[in-house]
């Protein structure tokens, strides 16, 4: 059979216009130029993944770092798919109708156009037993063993849905820059405490009533430290608020081209093993594609 392709081919090839043979030989090469693009890129992000030692996220120094732990949702967030209404961390879909397709002769086929696809930009966290990591999946390569596909028949016309999540409590693996970002809402949190104990302040019947505990007619240094901590509380109720103490990691894409953003729910040897296999797929398609059209050119050559 294939040489039976290779041999009508063959026959065909004196029969083009130079225009025609130009024009497919830089349309194949262009596939096969884009092969090899993303066989070095490929190449690039295994060596990058190998060679990026894990980071625990308490001590992750500042820049382009790996790490391993479980997804999280932020707190008092809540994140479902809109397809499935499943509840996860993260999520990316595709909805797809079927089109038929008739050519001149009467022939028909069947192809899956895209109608519908979004996927998740809401923060949500990797945690380690050393800490947690806001992670901000924009522009992210994600990988996720969770993906289902299915079929429904709406309007007389058959729709396929493919949803991919990330679901919370999942082992997590992501590479990409890390900072720890300044700490501009405490200095929010701490100037709110402020506006608050001002306003209490202003009634100080209702403060000696609450917190006066010797009932000396004033507030000590104890009761004032009480005083501030409810404040504290009530302005972290309101602003949902993450520990102080703890420093906001992130994790983002990096400016970097040289360096990738990827989340996965594989692990990383699985992850290397999986850009491996695309690797040598890429090799394949870019040497077969440039010896076609190395033979396509002896052919016309020697015709």
């Amino acid at each position: 059979m294939i040489r039976e392709f290779f041999d009508a081919v063959a026959a065909d090839i004196p029969t083009y216009s130079n225009t025609e043979f130009l024009v497919a030989t830089v349309l194949i090469s262009t596939i096969g130029l884009y092969a090899f693009y993303l066989m070095v890129k490929k190449h690039h992000i295994t060596r990058l993944i190998e060679n990026t030692p894990t980071s625990k996220i308490r001590s992750a120094a500042q820049g382009y770092v790996e790490l391993n732990g479980k997804a999280k949702l932020m707190d008092g967030a809540s994140i479902v798919s809109p397809i499935s209404g499943r509840a996860c961390v993260w999520y990316r879909y595709k909805i797809e109708k079927e089109v038929t397709h008739r050519d001149s002769k009467g022939n028909t086929t069947t192809s899956w156009q895209t109608i519908k696809s979004a996927s998740s930009d809401e923060l949500f966290l990797i945690e380690d037993e050393t800490g947690r990591c806001i992670i901000d999946p924009d522009d992210a390569d994600v990988v996720t063993t969770d993906k289902r596909i299915w079929y429904k028949n709406e309007f007389m016309q058959s729709r396929r849905y493919t949803e991919e999540l990330i679901i919370e409590s999942e082992p997590l693996y992501a590479i990409g820059l890390f900072k720890t970002v300044d700490r501009t809402e405490t200095h929010k949190y701490k100037y709110h405490i402020s506006e608050l104990l001002r306003q209490w302040k202003k009634s100080p019947n209702l403060l000696l009533l609450k917190y006066d505990k010797d009932n000396n007619g004033e507030l000590n240094e104890q009761e004032w430290r009480q005083v501030r901590l409810a404040a504290q509380k009530q302005v972290h109720r309101n602003y949902g608020q993450q520990a102080l103490q703890e420093p906001l990691n992130l994790l983002k894409m990096t400016h970097n081209k040289d360096q990738a953003f990827i989340l996965s729910t594989l692990s990383e040897q699985q992850l290397i093993k999986r850009y491996k296999i695309h690797l040598v797929g890429y090799i394949l398609a870019f040497f077969i594609i440039g010896s076609f059209v190395a033979w396509a050119v002896s052919i016309r050559i020697s015709s």
